[in-house]
């Protein structure tokens, strides 16, 4: 086996970090209260809320995505960083939904999604996680430069880094100013990433 395929194993493990660890911890957890039919409340927030888990998380996908990287030649690296970024959008998805998941779990399965809605947020890192790599599927695609501070794509990346800084310090003192504000970042992110800018008239019949 070369250094090439050893990379894209241990680079493909390391995508399995963040679910793993979080389901073992769960685990632990859920055999300490006493296992039973549904998943303790207790149990979904103390894994959700725990920042070890979260940065485990983190720091694993950075580093399998670094090693993805690494382990192309120079002249692909353009192309690879593209599906990397496809990819890490695709985990943020399954990420949240299978937050949604084990959250109405928790509650139950109730019909009632207001304990699932209020445990999803309470939960925390439950948002901020896929938020992160939506952040990173765009940072690896977009070169950073003091020109490019300027541009609107870079301005809706760092619209996109406040959202989970938002869901944080906010939403500890009120869920709805916290939701608000991050949903407004949001909603100005997409915008700016949408937005495409247009040479004045006069510029473009001059050239």
């Amino acid at each position: 086996m070369n250094r090439k395929e050893i990379y894209e194993d241990v680079s493909s493990l390391l995508l399995l970090v963040p679910f793993l660890a979080a389901a073992f911890y769960a685990i632990y957890l859920w055999a300490v209260a006493g296992f039973s039919s549904y998943l303790p409340e207790q149990v979904y927030l103390g894994v959700t809320r725990n920042p070890d888990l979260f940065l485990l998380g983190i720091l694993a996908i950075i580093l399998s995505t670094v090693m993805e990287v690494s382990s192309v030649e120079r002249a692909r690296r353009s192309e690879r960083v593209l599906q990397l970024s496809k990819r890490l959008q695709k985990l943020a998805v399954a990420s949240f939904l299978l937050a949604i998941l084990t959250a109405w779990y928790a509650n139950g399965f109730s019909p009632d999604l207001g304990g699932t809605g209020a445990d999803l947020f309470a939960g925390r890192y439950t948002i901020v996680f896929p938020a992160l790599l939506v952040l990173l599927s765009f940072l690896i695609v977009t070169p950073v430069s003091l020109k490019s501070l300027a541009q609107a794509k870079t301005v809706a990346i760092i619209l996109l880094l406040a959202v989970p800084v938002v869901i944080d310090e906010v939403g500890k003192r009120s869920i709805l100013l916290g939701l608000g504000g991050s949903l407004l970042l949001t909603i100005l992110a997409a915008v700016m990433l949408s937005w495409r800018g247009k040479k004045p008239s006069g510029l473009s019949s001059a050239q």
